[in-house]
């Protein structure tokens, strides 16, 4: 069970700003991994806030820093949000500027399921397939495996605290813990519940509902359609009370946005509805998926990306995108346009694992900062474990002596009370009126201070006493 609770922060807390921002998006072609139930959450965007939200979740997988030790901070300057629109930079000041003020205020209403077993572990769910957890064990982001739950509708903060500098021309984001989670849990490739897709794909889609419809289809593609409520496709959007009319709906928001993924050419989209008399019902989207052979530069790039995508099985996604991006510089750097003698490249960058090695390392001392600060944490549970074991022992220890004391015979009481008291008349005048005030009270033998001078008075007494 993954759960969106807090972790006591760590060393990542010491880790500097620039080492999660030292990848820089200098193009549009990264690739997006989005958990499911972000892909189909509600919300009301504007096209760039959008973008923004996309790419910073993006932006620590892209990182030389591992998933686990990113705490949700994300910087986009003005002139990487330039490079990857192709906008001037005055445009991508004005626009990221406008985006912080959206962004602040953005909540998602999600699909969540209120676990009555109280988060116990059914034992036939899978391992890696146990759902995630929001703010408690009980509420769950996928379906339970069994039957004692309930769905639920679950709004969620977007970011925790955003800002921009208008000195060093950047949006900063922190997420909420909620969302940092899900961002998290998406890039484990053992996870089901996630949509990926390439963030050039959606470069010309202009509007939210195009966006979101896109993801919506890469979700559903090997399903082959995606069939909602009308209700439910209103809410997705985030413009339920917008259009009230099922036919404005359609006309205004869901059609154009299905025209637009059609241009974009990679999905043939049709649309049918349900009727239960003459009113409509549901909206069940058709997704085929096509070759574009209109463009032939098109063609040849999605050619190139597809065979590109294939020499890099043999890695893993932070190791393909280390390489790749080095043997893309050396691209750049020497202006090479050949199709085949960019795979060529991309041979030699994979054989020779180039950048690999400073990965490595760098995983390396990150794992082992890891392992010191377990180490730490553990010692620290352990010593404050001894200290509650210690206080346990003292208080069991002073709970059997009082019982000692009050088991005695009567007269044997008032004598070591009596000699208790001129031995601290001797000794500590000072605590003289402490211990008559609670021999007063009759608490005296239960006063941890006096303990001292009552097993030496007993002790010498009556020789026979056993203290604990």
């Amino acid at each position: 069970m993954i759960s969106f609770k807090l972790e006591k922060k760590t060393f990542e807390e010491n880790l500097s700003m620039e080492k999660f921002f030292d990848k820089k998006l200098e193009t549009a072609e990264f690739p997006i991994v989005k958990h499911n139930t972000l892909v189909e959450s509600s919300y009301d965007l504007s096209p760039v806030p959008n973008n923004i939200m996309t790419i910073a979740m993006t932006k620590a997988r892209q990182s030389n820093v591992s998933c686990e030790l990113w705490n949700g901070e994300v910087i986009i300057s003005a002139q990487e949000y330039a490079k990857i629109h192709k906008v001037s930079l005055d445009d991508a000041y004005k626009v990221l500027k406008r985006a912080v003020l959206e962004l602040e205020e953005t909540k998602i209403i999600c699909d969540a399921y209120y676990d009555f077993s109280n988060g116990e572990v059914v034992p036939e769910i899978p391992p890696n397939l146990t759902d995630i957890s929001f703010f408690s064990e009980s509420i769950l982001a996928s379906k339970p495996k069994h039957g004692k739950f309930s769905k639920m509708k679950l709004h969620i903060r977007l970011v925790q605290k955003i800002g921009y500098s208008d000195t060093g021309s950047f949006i900063y984001l922190k997420f909420s813990d909620d969302i940092l989670h899900l961002i998290k849990n998406a890039t484990n490739p053992d996870a089901l519940d996630y949509t990926q897709y390439d963030y050039a794909n959606t470069i010309e889609l202009n509007t939210t509902p195009a966006k979101r419809l896109y993801e919506l289809v890469c979700k559903w593609r090997k399903v082959g359609n995606c069939r909602k409520q009308v209700d439910e496709w209103k809410i997705l959007f985030g413009v339920f009370a917008k259009y009230p009319n099922v036919a404005e709906f359609k006309r205004r928001v869901l059609q154009p946005a299905m025209n637009q993924v059609n241009e974009q050419g990679e999905f043939k989209l049709t649309l049918e509805q349900d009727k239960l008399g003459r009113s409509i019902t549901h909206f069940n989207i058709i997704i085929e998926e096509k070759m574009v052979v209109e463009n032939p530069i098109k063609t040849t790039e999605f050619f190139a990306k597809a065979s590109n995508v294939n020499l890099f099985e043999s890695l893993s996604e932070t190791e393909r995108q280390t390489v790749k991006a080095i043997a893309d510089k050396y691209i750049a750097k020497n202006q090479i346009d050949d199709e085949t003698h960019k795979r060529n490249i991309y041979k030699k960058a994979i054989n020779e694992r180039w950048g690999l090695l400073e990965l490595d390392n760098q995983n390396h001392e990150y794992q082992r900062q890891s392992e010191e600060v377990k180490k730490k944490l553990e010692a620290d549970r352990l010593s404050k474990l001894e200290k509650q074991q210690e206080i346990l022992r003292k208080e069991q220890e002073s709970k059997q002596f009082v019982q000692l004391f009050e088991s005695l015979d009567v007269g044997f009481q008032i004598e070591v009370l009596d000699r208790v008291r001129n031995l601290i008349a001797t000794e500590v005048p000072v605590f003289l009126k402490m211990f008559d005030k609670e021999n007063d009270k009759k608490s005296a033998h239960t006063d941890i201070r006096f303990r001292s001078y009552f097993k030496r008075i007993m002790g010498s007494v009556q020789k026979t006493v056993s203290f604990p």
